[in-house]
């Protein structure tokens, strides 16, 4: 008896002393792996008015969102990234939407995520919320950031057929390009991923909005020392030069126009051609600015698709944080230019007819 009762405590000891050892290299791992973890943006002159400190808080706060396969871990927080039930990030959200709210799903990867992002409303999808809320005479449009690490075409589309199908989209826009590129996606493919979702949305009656996202080298900015330094060097996920594929990108460009069954097609290769100051932090991610740039472009286009009611008359400037700069935006010029990307007679006749 005596001999059993040693053998048990034994094994008690052993087991003890496993899960000690176990958490002494978890630990270990994590201290190493935090300090061997880098972020472009931490030698970025865009952050150059960050401390190291907050450098690298916000990047290890990026890498410490937790993912499933192609999905984000719900229920994370940390001071700039915040990830609700759903694992969308941004606030909390229910599955069934409310007849009075129109839901906008904003897909994508890191860049449409947020990556280098100072907080959940400087995001690209942040944004969008903010100019909604000022645009509109209640909070009657709900903008849920949608996007994930290393999102592509592909994996977007079956988010949408598995998950976001069940949260009652009235419109979902697909912000994408370069990690399809760096993918070596034939252009078909991307252009035939992008047609399914078009597609869907008219079996099911949500809006679909196709953007080909900027990258840097492959607008007309004229590109800082260090953007111009991405451009050349930025690479596929075989390692060879992305702006190899630069004619691939021009040709998706020019098959947009095939995307028939899409609410609207957006070519946003230019979109920061006016701006001379830095905005890419790699080849492809943007400053908080850059973010702005991007969203307010995506409303002006997008604003036509919420209910005339809705609209109350648009202010001539608007701010967004502290971080935005003020932006002209005329009502009138705004629906003219929404008017050439929408692909709907039947709607624009009974608006101005």
């Amino acid at each position: 008896m005596s001999v059993q009762v040693s053998y048990k405590k034994q094994t008690a000891f052993y087991i003890i002393g496993l899960i000690i050892i176990l958490a002494v290299i978890e630990l270990i791992a994590n201290a190493w792996w935090q300090s061997e973890m880098h972020c472009e943006f931490e030698e970025n002159e865009i952050f150059n008015e960050m401390s190291e400190e907050e450098k690298r808080n916000m990047c290890l706060e990026f890498y410490n969102v937790r993912t499933s396969g192609t999905e984000i871990v719900p229920n994370q927080s940390s001071e700039s990234i915040n990830i609700n039930s759903h694992g969308f990030r941004g606030p909390e959200i229910t599955v069934e939407r409310q007849p009075e709210i129109f839901r906008i799903f904003m897909l994508g990867g890191s860049t449409m995520f947020g990556m280098g992002a100072t907080s959940d409303s400087t995001t690209i999808p942040g944004y969008t919320q903010s100019l909604f809320d000022n645009a509109l005479n209640n909070n009657s449009v709900q903008v849920i950031n949608a996007g994930i690490q290393d999102a592509n075409t592909k994996t977007e589309s079956r988010m949408i057929e598995q998950r976001i199908l069940n949260f009652q989209p009235n419109l979902i826009v697909m912000y994408d390009g370069w990690n399809d590129l760096r993918e070596n996606f034939e252009v078909d493919v991307t252009i035939d991923n992008w047609k399914s979702i078009c597609d869907i949305g008219k079996e099911k009656n949500f809006d679909v909005v196709i953007i080909l996202q900027p990258i840097a080298g492959f607008g007309n900015k004229v590109l800082t020392e260090q953007e111009a330094y991405y451009a050349s060097t930025g690479t596929d996920y075989k390692n060879n030069l992305l702006m190899n594929n630069l004619s691939l990108y021009d040709e998706i460009a020019g098959k947009l126009s095939m995307l028939n069954s899409c609410t609207i097609t957006v070519d946003m290769r230019n979109a920061f051609d006016n701006y001379i100051e830095p905005i890419y932090w790699d080849q492809g991610h943007v400053s908080d600015k850059g973010n702005l740039v991007i969203a307010e472009l995506i409303f002006k286009k997008i604003l036509i698709l919420i209910e005339e009611d809705d609209i109350q008359q648009m202010p001539s400037t608007y701010q967004i944080s502290e971080r935005s700069v003020e932006k002209e935006l005329g009502f009138e010029e705004n629906i003219r230019n929404i008017i050439s990307y929408y692909k709907t007679p039947i709607m624009i006749s009974n608006l101005f007819g």
